[in-house]
């Protein structure tokens, strides 16, 4: 990965940041990949000559015969089988998963995605009131972009995230962009916004108007200057639910900011040099209560992309990014709010390779896998990561899961790596995310191709650490079927960035992936963990 790979242009920030794959847009333009989708009809018809699958039947393929409709069926009726979330019938592709579970009520859960049925990939959420029993279908509330507005087709919402407050209310934010091309009035507009959208009763429903945390105007006309200061990306958000904190309640949105200027950005209180990236925060103190300034938690650091926030017992916030400025080695760093400034670590937590999956079987976007997923218990943080080597260890020739153990407060760290197959066995390993419970028990959640022979099916792995991440004796396939990612979109473009362990404060912890069981389609399947 080299580091021009990491800072693209302003315009392919939009897409490889957001990982933007519109269907009505033209990102399937290599060799041997279909042309370019400009309506569902036309969708659905590739599709069904692609696969000689009758998506409008009942009789989806589940590894080339048994009904979708039936194993769904099956699956609701017994607590241990998987079970579907989203709850359309369509083809279209659900990936990118949020998950989390309402501490005032762990049989609360929520599951959001970035979701192709409208064509332009749009934000659903996912309630299940029953510990992921059954499900709602639900769609999130668009930016306050005028286009957004409008509902013009070439908007787009991504970056799912969700978080709960210690009584029952929840944040759920995105990224919301446009990609408008009029080639009629010769008009461009890459317009990008990071907002939030309240959520009440335990998550069971969100707001009609969002909160703009911020927005950057794009905008201008083919062959001209445009005006085009800064491209926003990657937003996440945390929320402070520790019960008798001096925070409790507080939101914190967080997010990459990309400068596209010969001089340097200003957004909020930071200051972003010429073409950086960094890592901006903005938060509120309670329910309702306005946004703060956007504030640079990267400090110096000008390549910084990729972070997760975790709170600690004292209400203090903790930030984990990637930074990229000696690229293709990656530094994984902490950033503290203390004293209401954002200061990084003296050293990184890690220093690693990850050289991408590589897998000829696939070719979907995988930069994700380097990103920091994290979880707290107590005053240490945990960090998963998919990595090649890590701290100049052995290299190997495919990524492995590692997981970063963080004191906050001493900042010592340990690096562990999750997955038990041996480390030259040429599999791969990816979108990891972990999870604590109350108990302290640490588990790891990623997809997993060690069980095929060829490499190109994987399962949903969850591992168990009863020693505070030190060791993952138990780790084992959680999903019911194996499955090949590439079936999810044509062109294999796409499989998502992310997913994400959820564990409630009854200490059962909850899983969520994307799944193409039924060979032509992505969607959304659970599990609870039962170890």
């Amino acid at each position: 990965m080299t580091n021009r790979e990491i800072k693209p242009t302003f315009q392919k920030m939009l897409l490889s940041g957001a990982v933007l794959l519109l269907l009505a847009g033209s990102l399937w333009g290599q060799a041997g990949t279909p042309a370019p989708f400009h309506d569902y009809v036309s969708y659905v018809a590739w599709m069904q000559s692609h696969h000689k699958a009758p998506f409008l039947s009942a009789a989806l393929r589940k590894s080339g015969a048994v009904a979708l409709e039936a194993a769904n069926q099956t699956a609701s009726s017994h607590a241990f089988l998987n079970i579907k979330v989203n709850q359309d019938r369509n083809p279209w592709a659900k990936a990118g998963i949020a998950s989390a579970v309402d501490p005032s009520r762990p049989t609360n859960w929520v599951v959001m995605s970035n979701d192709f049925r409208e064509n332009a990939t749009r934000i659903f959420y996912h309630v299940s009131t029953d510990g992921g029993k059954t499900w709602t279908d639900d769609s999130l509330m668009g930016g306050a972009d005028i286009f957004f507005l409008l509902s013009l087709p070439l908007t787009y919402q991504v970056n799912p995230a969700i978080s709960f407050d210690d009584a029952g209310n929840s944040y759920l934010s995105a990224l919301g962009a446009n990609e408008i091309e009029d080639y009629t009035n010769n008009y461009l507009n890459l317009d990008s916004e990071v907002y939030e959208v309240q959520g009440f009763t335990h998550g069971t429903y969100s707001n009609v108007s969002p909160n703009v945390i911020d927005a950057q105007s794009c905008s201008g006309t083919f062959g001209a200057e445009f005006v085009c200061n800064g491209t926003l990306s990657q937003p996440l958000n945390a929320t402070d639910a520790n019960t008798g904190s001096p925070n409790a309640g507080t939101n914190y949105v967080y997010y990459s900011y990309f400068c596209n200027l010969s001089t340097s950005c200003t957004d909020g209180t930071a200051t972003i040099p010429s073409f950086g990236s960094v890592i901006l925060e903005s938060h509120s103190p309670a329910l309702g209560q306005p946004y703060s300034a956007p504030a640079l938690v990267s400090g110096s650091l000008a390549s910084a992309q990729f972070s997760d926030m975790v709170i600690d017992p004292s209400g203090t916030p903790h930030i984990f990014f990637d930074d990229y400025t000696n690229a293709p080695l990656i530094n994984l760093w902490e950033s503290t709010l203390t004293g209401g400034v954002w200061t990084v670590a003296k050293t990184p937590v890690a220093q690693f390779l990850y050289n991408g999956l590589g897998n000829p079987n696939w070719s979907f976007t995988d930069s994700g896998a380097a990103a920091p997923r994290c979880t707290i218990h107590g005053y240490t943080a945990y960090c998963s990561f998919s990595a090649n080597q890590v701290n100049g260890g052995t290299l190997a020739a495919t990524p492995s899961v590692y997981l970063a153990s963080v004191n906050v407060q001493s900042g010592t760290s340990r690096i562990t790596r999750v997955n038990n197959d041996p480390i030259s066995d040429q599999k791969d390993h990816f979108f990891a995310a972990p999870a604590t419970t109350p108990a302290g028990d640490v588990y790891v959640g990623w997809y997993d191709n060690r069980r095929d022979p060829s490499g190109a099916n994987v399962e949903y792995f969850v591992g168990k650490s009863y020693d505070q991440g030190r060791n993952f004796l138990i780790q084992k396939a959680v999903s019911d079927v194996p499955f090949n990612p590439c079936n999810g979109l044509p062109g294999c473009g796409y499989f998502g960035d992310y997913t994400q362990l959820a564990a409630g404060s009854d200490g059962v912890v909850h899983a969520a992936w994307s799944d193409t069981r039924d060979g032509v389609s992505m969607q959304i399947w659970s599990q609870t963990v039962h170890f």
